[in-house]
């Protein structure tokens, strides 16, 4: 215990000194790395919010935007060429379905009184026909 330096009387002893950073081993092999890795795992889920901010949609919505547009285009001239069929339902639900007999797919058509319509394309399973 006498090599030991002691405080004087009245006086309190100096804490120990804490460290301010990490040694630079830990630093050049285990912060910057997993530092890297994070920011680089985040770029698909930026790039995402970035697509659906320039579509005006959430980013929950944006896969089914995408594939309605994609929809759209496929079946554009489906719709000067073919009838349709109208469906009167309950509480005033219309609803009028347009096959397009190229793709096989469906644009669908609904309303409720004098509410605008709202359409959806369906899209046929591509793996239902194939087997």
């Amino acid at each position: 215990m006498a090599d030991q330096p002691t405080a004087a009387p009245g006086t309190t002893a100096a804490p120990a000194p804490v460290p301010t950073s990490w040694p630079k081993w830990i630093q050049l092999f285990i912060v910057y790395p997993a530092l890297g890795t994070s920011l680089f795992a985040a770029v698909p889920s930026v790039w995402n919010e970035v697509k659906a901010w320039q579509a005006g949609v959430a980013s929950s919505q944006l896969q089914l935007v995408e594939e309605q547009q994609r929809l759209w285009e496929r079946n554009l001239a489906c719709l000067q060429e073919q009838g349709s069929y109208e469906v009167d339902g309950p509480y005033g639900i219309v609803a009028r379905v347009i096959l397009c007999p190229a793709t096989g797919d469906l644009l669908v058509r609904y309303h409720v009184r004098d509410f605008s319509p709202i359409y959806r394309w369906v899209a046929l399973p591509v793996e239902k026909v194939n087997k």
